[in-house]
């Protein structure tokens, strides 16, 4: 029965205008956005790629100098284009991918792509992500708000009453054509998708892909039960339409909106000048209940003398050796300060972006985008892995010109050279994307209040569907 009711509606939605056309013009964005979104990516794949490559060769042919001036000078890492930033480009224009490593700084992540564009421009701007999300909801409850309320003022659902058809059974059979009928519309774009992760995706794409199409599966299945449950409870189809365009106008534009601003209230950030002001004052004066600056590195080069067996004996040691030493204990003492104020800032991030999770209770699109943002790679998770695996690698190559100016230095001090093959040795920087399991933990919250609403909207739709009036 479920089946013959399945087969009743896709037949009818099918034939009907509102799919057609509506159909065809989800299916145009759908496919148009995968097409400029995938040739946005690569170009800008391309370029990063490029710049790093450069950036590298710079490195590599400094020319013979002092290794900590060639911590100084230091090198330009660029963060590299997510595979899936063709189908959800999340957070990428908005932060930094650009990172210059050298002594004694730490950076953020700066040049983000929307420091250079216009509002013009962003109003512009069209992703997969932002059809399904937003675009896709409306189709659905175009073609679904009268799927209970047209059968009633058309006198048809008095008959299945009569008929002994269960209620359940025409709410399963519904959903299912309706399921159907948009599965239809997505096809085409899944297609387009996996044609373009052939061509230059791999296999952690892929899984993610693929844990992508269940998640907006689970998105799509709570707005057509929100939409049946909607058509059972209105007097008519029309107020069942302007009900669910309210609902959609709150859970899609407003709620977004306020969960943002609560969360910059809620967890308010300091900006990039105070933020500065704050590091210079504690590289000068030493760590918040902690010791002095002079104190603290003395503390250090202490147990790196210690831990090269010359505690106490430092006349005995080479200059070199011991201004090396030197140099990395105040390295270290920055990277205590430097850690101090960062990891409160991607800290309160952090719980900003949770607040957004949790307001996921008033809206399924914003755990759906956090999702999607993450399968994707798009994330503020993702941009904090390359934050914090730049700083280690600009930490690494801090350490290891140290290490080489107090190993080879000797006599000549300060008029040491090192040269290329010195340079060489430093590895190029690759990053690493946090493993899926990883993301799955990190989006324990989002994944919970979409699967909270979908069990909600079942429950309102099925208790719809029993106390429905026939007439």
């Amino acid at each position: 029965m479920i089946r013959v009711i399945a087969r009743k509606e896709l037949r009818e939605l099918v034939r009907d205008g509102r799919f057609q056309l509506g159909g065809a013009l989800m299916v145009l964005l759908q496919v148009a956005a995968l097409l400029f979104g995938w040739r946005h990516t690569t170009a800008m794949q391309a370029e990063r790629v490029a710049a790093q490559t450069v950036a590298r060769s710079a490195w590599t042919t400094q020319g013979d100098k002092n290794p900590h001036l060639a911590a100084h000078y230091g090198m330009y890492v660029f963060k590299p284009a997510a595979t899936l930033a063709f189908l959800d480009p999340g957070t990428d224009a908005f932060v930094g991918v650009t990172l210059k490593l050298q002594a004694h700084e730490q950076e953020l992540p700066h040049d983000a792509a929307a420091s250079d564009g216009t509002a013009v421009g962003r109003f512009g701007q069209l992703s997969a992500a932002a059809v399904l999300q937003l675009l896709v909801p409306l189709l659905i409850i175009a073609l679904g708000f009268a799927l209970w309320s047209g059968e009633r003022e058309r006198g048809t659902l008095r008959q299945l009453a009569a008929s002994g058809v269960h209620p359940r059974q025409l709410l399963a059979g519904k959903a299912l054509g309706l399921g159907v009928a948009l599965l239809l519309l997505l096809l085409p774009a899944v297609l387009v998708a996996g044609l373009a992760l052939a061509v230059g995706g791999d296999a952690g794409a892929w899984t993610r892909f693929a844990a992508l199409v269940p998640a907006y599966g689970l998105y799509f299945g709570v707005i057509i039960a929100v939409t049946l449950w909607v058509s059972a409870r209105a007097a008519s189809s029309r107020t069942a339409l302007v009900a669910l365009l309210g609902l959609w106008c709150a859970t899609s534009l407003v709620v977004p909106r306020l969960a943002s601003d609560v969360a910059g209230r809620a967890v308010p950030l300091p900006t990039a000048e105070v933020l500065a002001r704050r590091v210079h004052a504690t590289l000068a004066q030493g760590l918040p209940q902690g010791l002095p600056r002079e104190e603290h590195i003395d503390k250090i080069s202490k147990a790196l003398l210690a831990k090269q067996g010359f505690a106490g004996a430092e006349s005995m040691m080479d200059d070199a050796l011991l201004q090396g030493l030197e140099l990395q204990a105040e390295a270290e003492y920055e990277n205590a300060v430097f850690d101090y104020h960062v990891t409160a800032l991607l800290a309160a991030m952090a719980r900003q972006e949770r607040v957004a999770q949790w307001a996921a209770a008033l809206s399924p699109l914003l755990a759906i985008r956090s999702l999607s943002m993450a399968l994707a790679g798009t994330d503020f998770d993702h941009h904090r892995a390359f934050a914090q695996q730049a700083e280690q690698f600009r930490r690494s190559l801090v350490l290891a010109m140290n290490d080489d100016f107090a190993r080879n230095a000797g006599a000549a001090g300060w008029q040491y050279k090192a040269n290329r093959q010195l340079w060489q040795q430093a590895a190029p920087f690759a990053l690493q994307p946090p493993a899926l399991g990883q993301v799955w933990a990190d989006q324990q919250v989002a994944w919970t209040m979409l699967a909270a609403w979908m069990v909600a909207a079942g429950l309102g739709a099925t208790l719809a569907a029993r106390r429905m009036q026939v007439v």
